[in-house]
């Protein structure tokens, strides 16, 4: 008896439980992402998840740190070719909300999930922050100009980025993301790029 080919539209089974657990906490919440409902949303039972994650806060860690990674791969091509602040700032929300709008669960389990999924000592959780600053610190203000890149410049920031893509979430405002970019641009321009 010859077994089948595996069919390449399968995904493997880790793959599938990752995804059940950004559906998950990106749908119900951190509190309700228990292994039983992830293994039941990835169609496997509960000793499937403890084969390939040595427990819960492994996989949590492991589809954090591939999630950021995959959202900063983007954000670091735009910071390497953007020059002018008023340009990256756009290119940044615009690149966030892409996101937002391909992946609404992902991004929510990366930057909207409170308390956060991963402890936020995690150098995993502070990575798109910290490439954000310090590619704007690493760009000419244009003349006249000064860029704020104090603590509360990036907390109000931060902030700003988020609110739409949390209200959409939400079923507050419709979506999708990408409608807001050019008002959340502008106002985060006003917030870190300031005249002199």
């Amino acid at each position: 008896m010859s077994i089948p080919p595996k069919s390449p539209s399968r995904v493997p089974t880790k793959q599938r439980l990752m995804d059940a657990m950004i559906k998950v906490v990106g749908t119900e919440g951190i509190q309700k992402a228990s292994v039983r409902a992830i293994s039941r949303e990835a169609g496997c039972n509960e000793a499937v998840l403890y084969h390939h994650f040595d427990n819960k806060n492994a996989m949590e860690e492991e589809v954090f740190s591939s999630l950021v990674i995959e959202l900063a791969s983007s954000r670091k091509e735009l910071a390497a070719r953007e020059i002018e602040p008023v340009n990256f700032i756009r290119s940044w929300v615009e690149a966030s909300y892409r996101f937002y709008d391909e992946r609404p669960n992902a991004f929510s389990f990366v930057l909207l999930t409170f308390p956060p999924v991963i402890p936020v000592e995690h150098p995993a959780y502070s990575a798109n922050s910290e490439l954000f600053a310090s590619s704007l610190k690493n760009i000419a203000p244009p003349a006249g100009h000064t860029i704020h890149t104090t603590n509360a410049s990036l907390s109000a920031f931060r902030a700003l980025l988020l609110g739409p893509p949390r209200d959409i979430h939400l079923n507050l405002i419709a979506g999708p993301a990408s409608n807001y970019v050019d008002e959340i641009a502008s106002l985060g321009t006003a917030i870190l790029v300031k005249p002199t």
